[in-house]
């Protein structure tokens, strides 16, 4: 049984409200669509290892002493009245909605250009937002709810989590991005990040997979860097004139307590070419590099350039 939500959310102080009007009222609006199936209820750890929360809201006690902290599963547009104040399940979402953090939730510089195919307001479809569960019973949600002309989907991000008799969210943001993207929640040593992995591949010789971070401060999920996961590119070679040379870079990623381990890999190749007298198809080189992401205020920090950076190019 679903569980109901009591009384409204307690809105945080708000903040440029004046600037993000006139670009709320110029968004023309979106669809999107797939959904990931919530998890069920947990045994939630100790509160240490959640952020604080900026927007509450209490739920329906689930009755009986249970000792243990226990999260729970709320449907997308439970999470929509802690979210935005002013949603309506009936009516829906509106351009000019403000979050509970007191920021426009489509007024953002990466959502310009979306429009909302459903026209506005637009009622929500779970087939339109996507969930997906994290460390201690944290959430991350992303409202595909506008349209862009390359194809991409964009809407509000949110991080969350509802334990024992309330919903709490600890930071919201946007996203724009192909359909197919993940927004996951991530523990960081004190900090918790939300990683949003995103592919483009126009040509099987163009491809490239980013993660972009985002950290939770202030109430707000800040992009605090963006790194290259998977790449492929293809380009004139620089020592085999007239063949042409494929660099391929892979990404080992691991979340340390005080930041982010990243093993890069990059293999150098010249393609196949069709004439035989010429000695292609043939792998030249590999190279490894080590680097690392430390968390400096409101942003990650690396200890060294990126490896594609310095490799490609020059075979």
């Amino acid at each position: 049984m679903k569980p109901s939500l009591q009384d409204r959310p307690n809105q945080a102080k708000t903040a440029r409200r004046g600037s993000l009007a006139a670009l709320a009222l110029g968004i023309a609006s979106t669809m999107g669509c797939g959904a990931a199936p919530e998890q069920p209820h947990l045994e939630a750890k100790t509160r240490e290892q959640t952020p604080i929360a900026v927007c509450t809201q209490k739920l329906s006690p689930l009755g009986g002493g249970r000792g243990k902290a226990v999260v729970r599963t709320l449907e997308p547009d439970q999470w929509a009245e802690v979210a935005f104040p002013g949603f309506n399940a009936d009516k829906g979402l509106n351009p000019t909605d403000v979050d509970c953090t007191g920021h426009y939730a489509f007024a953002n510089e990466s959502l310009r250009g979306g429009i909302s195919e459903k026209g506005w307001p637009r009622k929500l479809d779970v087939e339109e937002v996507d969930v997906r569960s994290g460390p201690n019973g944290l959430r991350t949600l992303w409202y595909r709810v506008l349209k862009f002309e390359n194809g991409d989907e964009g809407g509000p991000i949110i991080l969350a989590r509802a334990v024992d008799d309330r919903a709490e969210i600890y930071a919201i943001g946007s996203f724009r991005g192909p359909a197919k993207s993940q927004i996951t929640p991530v523990r960081l040593g004190d900090d918790n990040l939300v990683v949003a992995e995103a592919k483009r591949c126009p040509d099987p010789d163009d491809c490239r997979k980013q993660a972009h971070m985002f950290l939770a401060r202030r109430g707000r999920l800040i992009e605090a860097a963006k790194v290259d996961i998977e790449r492929v590119q293809v380009l004139p070679s620089v020592t085999e004139r007239g063949l042409y040379a494929r660099y391929q870079l892979r990404t080992d990623v691991s979340y340390k307590p005080n930041g982010i381990q990243l093993l890069e890999q990059v293999k150098v190749s010249i393609i196949h070419y069709e004439d035989p007298n010429r000695d292609s198809d043939r792998a030249l080189r590999k190279v490894e590099f080590s680097r690392f992401l430390k968390v400096e205020r409101d942003a990650l920090f690396s200890s060294n350039d990126p490896l594609w950076e310095r490799v490609v190019g020059q075979d």
